[in-house]
């Protein structure tokens, strides 16, 4: 494969917002109303079924952010060596790295204090172990904050990157600002001059051209024209 929608990423919300969305989600979709005078193993299914649910969120949401963000070793060499270069592939890999590693503690909790709740006596008891849960759940996504901001900067700057495809020749125009690049392109890859090729090539090879935004630690503009000459 050698064209990625770097686009279709998920957006990576910051640890607090990730949590706020868990915790509000969580107390819509589960039930909220609970009385003493209820069995006790309704009381215990009423708060493991909380525990669970949070936990099934933040696991979904985590695989979408490991399933969406490229993996250095899957994408084509030209994209792995530009991420290097771009991010640093070894902060890269410790970030996803990271963010896998919190999907599983964050199982692992859900999974003891479910066993735990399982021996809950009370509604009290039970309802200060789904508390203790939760926020062990969240202390994790907390500690993950450095790690979602920066995969949240990486993902917007995929974004911005123009569609390149690694197996087309491809010419670079780069240069400082202002010094005529757009209108070098326009003049020697003009309208006429294309055609003309194309009308007189036998054989034709095509070539990608990309025109930048000039050398200022700015990212390439989206531009990219097609040049067609024979060989």
């Amino acid at each position: 494969m050698s064209h990625y929608n770097f686009k279709k990423i998920t957006v990576v919300p910051p640890s607090k917002d990730f949590i706020d969305i868990v915790l509000s989600k969580t107390q819509r979709k589960t039930p909220t109303v609970i009385h003493k005078q209820y069995r006790i193993g309704r009381i215990r299914h009423f708060y493991m079924r909380k525990v669970k649910f949070a936990q099934q969120t933040f696991h979904d949401k985590l695989t979408q952010i490991l399933t969406d963000f490229p993996k250095l070793e899957e994408v084509h060499p030209f994209y792995a060596d530009l991420m290097n270069v771009l991010y640093d592939k070894d902060h890269y890999k410790l970030a996803l790295g990271q963010i896998n590693t919190a999907r599983h503690l964050v199982d692992n909790v859900a999974k003891d204090y479910s066993r735990l709740l399982k021996y809950g006596d009370s509604l009290y008891r039970c309802k200060q172990l789904k508390k203790a849960a939760l926020g062990r759940m969240c202390t994790i996504m907390k500690r993950q904050k450095q790690s979602l901001e920066y995969l949240e900067q990486v993902r917007q700057h995929l974004s911005r990157l123009p569609s390149i495809d690694p197996n087309t020749r491809t010419l670079l125009i780069c240069g400082f600002p202002n010094v005529g690049k757009s209108s070098f392109i326009n003049k020697v890859f003009s309208h006429s001059l294309f055609l003309y090729m194309c009308t007189q090539a036998s054989t034709i090879t095509v070539v990608r051209l990309s025109d930048t935004r000039g050398k200022k630690g700015r990212t390439s503009k989206s531009y990219t024209k097609l040049v067609r000459w024979d060989k």
